[in-house]
């Protein structure tokens, strides 16, 4: 297994197929994830305000720039709107691709990212304790009938978004 950030979707799976063919070169078998960062509420204001709440006006930007700064300390080439793209990714959820929104909207992008072929996504959530049995009871359903669950099982955390 291979994680890789999903910064821009339209470029993700032509990345993705490149990695699955260096792989290949190689004579390896790779699945290539990614990772998420969810908000999920009822409906997109609130997600949306939450978010704001979060990841701009209570950012720790020190940290930000200094995770910056050791993650991308080589990088010289970035553009600058993908830097600020990461900057507040970090803010938001240390990078993750964002799933902000009501329970479809984040179906929706997790389907997303199954379209274009990662084979899996971590989630991580600002309180995990207060928002994940939200996501479970209202976006696990949708994933489910989609498809897009390990084994369709809504006893199971597992998550495999691959079609």
């Amino acid at each position: 297994m291979l994680f890789t950030p999903a910064i821009d979707l339209e470029n993700a799976k032509a990345e993705i197929l490149a990695l699955k063919s260096q792989a290949i070169e190689k004579e390896r078998n790779v699945d290539v994830l990614t990772f998420s960062h969810v908000i999920c509420r009822p409906t997109e204001e609130e997600a949306l305000q939450y978010w704001d709440y979060a990841a701009r006006t209570n950012a720790d930007w020190t940290a930000v720039e200094n995770v910056i700064k050791m993650q991308f300390a080589n990088c010289y080439s970035f553009p600058h709107e993908v830097l600020h793209l990461l900057r507040e990714r970090f803010a938001s959820g240390h990078g993750g691709f964002p799933l902000v929104g009501t329970p479809e909207q984040v179906a929706d992008g997790i389907t997303a990212l199954a379209e274009v072929g990662f084979k899996g996504t971590t989630l991580s959530f600002v309180d995990y304790n207060d928002e994940f049995p939200y996501f479970r009871d209202h976006v696990l359903p949708i994933l489910t009938e989609r498809r897009l669950r390990g084994d369709g099982n809504r006893n199971s955390s597992s998550l495999n978004i691959s079609k």
